[in-house]
């Protein structure tokens, strides 16, 4: 009788451990699941890793964007990995309100540049690429301060955005704000390359909207908890119609900007 009790018993807590759910426990993690019971692993935080914005100004209309500027960017791309381009386009079809906020402001520091032009956060870089290559080389050198991971879903044409912004050892962390910047890659448009139009041009890095909605170029300001770790949602963003963006194309760049006075200064991102 004794066998058979003790039998029955490891039935049932073998029983009860399969069925337990394996999955992130940890609420700090962008992976948690709130119905995990048993780790298994796969939770995730954010990386020590520093990467570069580059603002690229833009515009289907500007004859030099589909040639050199369309160069620079490729070559960007091709040559650094950690290095997010976001297009700002001007006075064309996929112009937007946060893109022109973005551009006043890079004017109002620089003065107007025309198209293209680019800038390393909000840095301006002469039109030479050996220059920009030097930015971009420079900056992915310093210390990563704020470090991120995110996550996002798109649902019924809406979509949520997770964002875990965690500080580095010796940064304060005061004053920083965070922007979730909806990017779109693929769209084929028209594009002027020296004077001649190309209908099958392929642009990538549109910037969309920014998920706070609060019409801000730089997002929202963030505070950093006594772990040093912040997780910031953005729920049921409304997004366009599938005709007029492609969800597939869709992605979320995360960055911390820390102000001082007027002025922002690009830290750290996350695509």
């Amino acid at each position: 009788m004794n066998n058979k009790i003790n039998f029955l018993i490891l039935i049932s807590v073998l029983f009860f451990s399969s069925c337990r759910k394996r999955g992130c426990t940890d609420p700090l993690s962008l992976a948690y699941e709130i119905d995990a019971s048993k780790d298994d692993g796969s939770c995730t935080y954010p990386e020590d890793e520093k990467k570069t914005l580059v603002f690229n100004s833009t515009g289907t209309w500007s004859q030099h964007c589909g040639d050199w500027g369309k160069t620079f960017s490729d070559n960007l791309s091709n040559n650094f990995s950690n290095v997010q381009i976001i297009t700002l386009h001007n006075n064309d079809n996929f112009s937007v309100d946060v893109g022109s906020f973005i551009q006043s402001y890079l004017d109002s520091i620089h003065g107007p540049k025309g198209e293209p032009h680019f800038y390393v956060g909000t840095a301006d870089v002469p039109n030479y690429y050996n220059q920009l290559d030097s930015a971009v080389s420079a900056d992915l050198l310093l210390n990563s301060e704020v470090n991120l991971d995110l996550n996002f879903m798109i649902t019924d044409g809406k979509m949520n955005i997770n964002v875990h912004s965690k500080l580095s050892d010796g940064f304060s962390g005061d004053n920083c704000y965070l922007a979730a910047y909806i990017l779109e890659d693929g769209q084929v448009f028209e594009q002027n390359i020296l004077g001649t139009y190309d209908s099958d041009y392929v642009h990538n890095n549109i910037l969309r909207t920014e998920a706070s909605g609060i019409g801000s170029a730089f997002g929202v300001p963030i505070v950093f908890n006594s772990t040093g770790d912040n997780i910031k949602s953005y729920n049921d963003v409304v997004l366009e119609p599938s005709s007029l963006w492609n969800y597939n194309n869709l992605y979320v760049v995360a960055v911390i900007w820390q102000k001082s006075g007027a002025d922002y200064r690009f830290v750290n991102l996350a695509r």
